[in-house]
């Protein structure tokens, strides 16, 4: 079990500290947003290094494993940077997660913030380091367009990593409430991620112990039955019952399904999982592939309420 008492909690971003940026996953679809992005950082004051690679191409890899491996690890390396941030997701982590320099990080923790296919290496932190890690907006997928950029995502993105203090009860545009799908109340580490990236991970050295924690899950373009097989997964291997609580974020752009019968509707999919956990689960979190995200810390200590549905912060993922 990973106890919130015990993680790792990097420093603070503060104005004037070097970000750096990374794609450990697939290359940007445009390199000139990932530029706006990191334009947007230094407007605030930060100042920003990207990887030796950061702009190659490999197929649909961002460079090779040793291309994409060697920028990551120098940046955990480099004392100079306080936080590694993903320039966007795709797919290519899992490849290169046993090269990744874990004890250089843990020792000197920082700031890590992906999304996506960067689930892989925010479960694989929390697994190999015990550390906070990030999950949430990315520069040359949130920020690239200074004037677009989402309110909300902005607030929840820089009181993440350089506030002191807890995100506390996420507070949801009206017309985006959170549901209470299952009654009860659950506290314990926060655990978040795509769904496909957290049921690949199952069984492997980079899962995190899920005992009592809150697991916040998260899908795009997939169909209903692939969601359920994916749930299935986490089922069967005996995950769902180690939660203490279950929190749906966005399932966006769900393609129609080519099966032979009749689909069955997400909100089905996810009522059989929540029977089947039989553990407070709330829905509806802003948390996924959508413009207005939450940036959340994993590992911290949070708690929700399935009646009332809410879902409370508890503890900063900084120090």
């Amino acid at each position: 079990m990973i106890s919130s008492t015990s993680i790792l909690l990097p420093a603070a971003l503060k104005r004037g500290d070097t970000i750096g940026v990374v794609a450990p996953s697939s290359p940007q679809r445009d390199d000139e947003r990932l530029k706006a992005g990191i334009r947007y950082f230094e407007s605030l004051g930060y100042r920003v290094v990207v990887g030796e690679n950061l702009w190659k191409r490999y197929g649909y890899l961002a460079g090779t494993d040793q291309e994409r491996i060697a920028d990551l690890n120098a940046m955990i390396r480099n004392p100079q940077v306080k936080m590694i941030i993903a320039g966007r997701g795709g797919y290519g982590m899992t490849r290169i997660l046993h090269h990744v320099d874990y004890r250089a990080l843990r020792r000197s923790p920082k700031i890590i913030v992906g999304f996506s296919d960067l689930t892989a290496l925010n479960l694989a932190v929390l697994r190999k380091c015990a550390m906070a890690s990030f999950s949430g907006a990315m520069p040359g997928v949130d920020f690239w367009n200074p004037t677009q950029v989402d309110p909300f995502a902005e607030e929840h993105f820089w009181r993440a990593v350089t506030s002191r203090r807890p995100l506390g009860t996420i507070r949801q545009p009206e017309n985006s409430p959170i549901e209470g799908l299952h009654g009860g109340i659950a506290e314990g580490p926060l655990i978040a991620g795509n769904l496909t990236l957290v049921a690949a991970l199952v069984g492997t050295p980079f899962f995190p112990k899920l005992r009592d924690g809150i697991l916040l899950v998260e899908e795009i373009g997939e169909e209903a039955y692939r969601v359920d097989r994916l749930f299935s997964q986490l089922h069967n291997a005996g995950q769902l019952a180690a939660i203490g609580g279950l929190a749906f974020g966005q399932f966006t752009n769900a393609k129609p399904t080519r099966v032979s019968v009749e689909p069955l509707p997400m909100e089905e999919v996810f009522a059989e999982y929540v029977r089947r956990a039989g553990k407070p689960a709330i829905g509806g979190v802003l948390y996924g592939h959508i413009p207005t995200k939450l940036t959340l810390p994993l590992g911290v200590r949070c708690r929700i309420d399935g009646k009332r549905g809410t879902f409370r912060v508890m503890e900063p993922g900084v120090a």
